[in-house]
């Protein structure tokens, strides 16, 4: 069994592209028209300017430094992506007259990243034809486009074995289109009502539209499942006998646009319509441990039903590398509406939030990061739509695409309430991790780098009527608790693995 603990499992890949530092150059040899690594300029070969004093601080008018004049922009390094994708893509054209302080010629190297498609993205001034115009040289190095961001197996009691696979083109045709869809199958197990489970998705989107930057995404989902419920026994009472399921059927999709309001900040807005179909149980009750029955809201209407929700979002992120992050922050902030209004049979409202920032140590060979995470849902929102535990906590098997596969309780650490809800409109987690680099590679070997981590954090998941109504004090009736995680990320051509503790738990728990 302890060799499953090193069970590989891809991760999502960003649609921002991991950027190490640029090489610095050769001191007995240097190249006068390189840009340093935050892309600021120097003036142009062969000009009478100063050069700017690295030092003096940034003028917003951006009229600080020499005059200098694009004269053409030279693509190199890409064989798959066409030229026109990433020229596009730069805020700078030919024929621009601007000044060495602009910072578009900064966020010349982010706008590129930002496609996805590139390991790193360099920028370099050679002389023009003529006396202060110069010759912008974009170099890109690529990397996998065609990527697996999920690789699900494992078993549990609720479902003895499954497997699935989530993979994704993000550059095909090298038009700067991306395709993908995932598909999982789940076997049954002997909870009564349980049936087999699968589920599947297609996805599409174009982050920028005609080289403007507005994007577009749809997407469609399909899931046959049979959803867990509890009639008696605690939480962690995992057996077939203290368990029910109920059949459903939902099938959606979604329709989103992006806007870009910077290289690192960008704005989302979606509208979701999905239909369910589902047959559940007759007043469902549960037993509790001191004899009492109670009645189990499962939260969702019988029969047919609709979730019709308008959403919009929120991104920024400052790293300089996404994938394995050493420096900067990423704050991301949604909020989902359902209603009859819209033509919906729900009546809620959701916010979520995450936010993560690191501060590197030792020449970014180390880092610290906190992570914070979480939301509220408001209002009678379905059972998909709501918080579950294993949204929370790390150790538990995650759901994938909609469908649960385990119904085991969490880790109990702390000595807080025993009996954590599955299901919850009030949860988050706060995290510390330490990161060490454990190598970075050029990426000739389809392996651009490695960190190894450890991390610890508090979770919690409530339902707000639970805390109001309690016969114990706050902090025995508060359903927090304590999770540690441990291992290694590993960022590849085809995606990034983690080879980890948790990883390893939610595959047999």
């Amino acid at each position: 069994m302890f060799a499953l603990v090193a069970l590989v499992a891809a991760r999502p890949a960003w649609t921002r592209a991991a950027v190490p530092d640029p090489t610095a150059p050769d001191p007995t040899e240097p190249d006068p028209t390189a840009l340093p690594p935050d892309g600021t300029p120097l003036p142009a070969p062969g000009g009478d300017a100063t050069p700017p004093d690295p030092d003096a601080p940034f003028h917003e008018d951006n009229e600080f430094g020499p005059v200098i004049l694009i004269e053409q922009i030279d693509i190199t390094g890409n064989t798959a992506t066409q030229t026109e994708i990433i020229r596009r893509a730069l805020p700078i054209g030919a024929g621009d007259v601007l000044h060495a302080s602009d910072k578009r010629l900064r966020d010349a190297r982010f706008k590129v990243l930002a496609l996805g498609f590139f390991r790193d993205v360099t920028l370099a001034m050679h002389k023009g034809s003529q006396r202060g115009q110069v010759i912008v040289e974009v170099h890109v190095i690529e990397r996998g486009t065609l990527v697996l961001n999920r690789l699900w197996f494992g078993t549990t009691v609720l479902s003895p074995w499954w497997i699935g696979s989530d993979v994704g083109e993000r550059n095909l045709l090298g038009l700067g289109i991306a395709v993908g869809g995932g598909v999982i199958f789940a076997r049954h197990g002997d909870v009564p009502g349980a049936r087999d489970q699968y589920a599947a998705e297609l996805r599409v989107s174009d982050a920028s539209v005609g080289g403007t930057e507005w994007g577009v995404s749809g997407a469609a989902t399909l899931v046959h499942g049979s959803e867990p419920y509890r009639v008696s026994g605690t939480a962690g009472d995992t057996g077939a006998k203290a368990q029910r399921a109920f059949p459903y059927r939902r099938f959606g999709v979604r329709f989103g646009a992006t806007y870009d309001v910077s290289a690192l900040t960008r704005l989302s807005m979606g509208v979701r319509a999905e239909a369910i179909d589902t047959t559940l149980p007759v007043a469902p009750t549960r037993e509790l441990p001191d004899g009492r029955v109670v009645a189990v809201d499962l939260h969702l209407d019988p029969g047919q039903s609709r979730v019709v929700t308008a959403s919009f979002a929120f991104d920024r992120d400052t790293r300089p590398d996404p994938i394995l992050p050493h420096a900067g922050g990423h704050i991301l902030v949604s909020a989902e509406l359902g209603g009859a209004l819209l033509g919906g049979s729900y009546d809620f409202a959701t916010i979520f939030g995450r936010y993560e920032h690191y501060w590197p140590l030792y020449n970014e060979h180390h880092a610290i990061a906190i992570k914070l995470a979480g939301g509220v849902v408001v209002g009678d929102a379905p059972r998909f739509d709501r918080i579950h535990i294993a949204d929370v906590d790390r150790m538990l098997t995650p759901r994938a695409l909609g469908l649960v596969l385990s119904t085991s309780a969490p880790l109990a650490i702390l000595g807080t309430r025993d009996d954590k809800p599955t299901y919850g409109d009030l949860g988050g987690s706060a995290t510390v991790e330490y990161a060490f680099q454990l190598f970075r590679g050029s990426g000739k070997r389809r392996v651009y780098g490695g960190d190894v981590f450890v991390g610890a954090g508090l979770w919690g998941l409530a339902e707000r009527a639970d805390l109001r109504a309690r016969d114990a004090g706050l902090a025995a009736s508060l359903p927090i608790d304590l999770y540690v995680d441990a291992g290694m990320r590993i960022d590849t051509d085809v995606g990034t693995f983690e080879l980890t503790i948790a990883n390893a738990l939610g595959r047999l728990r």
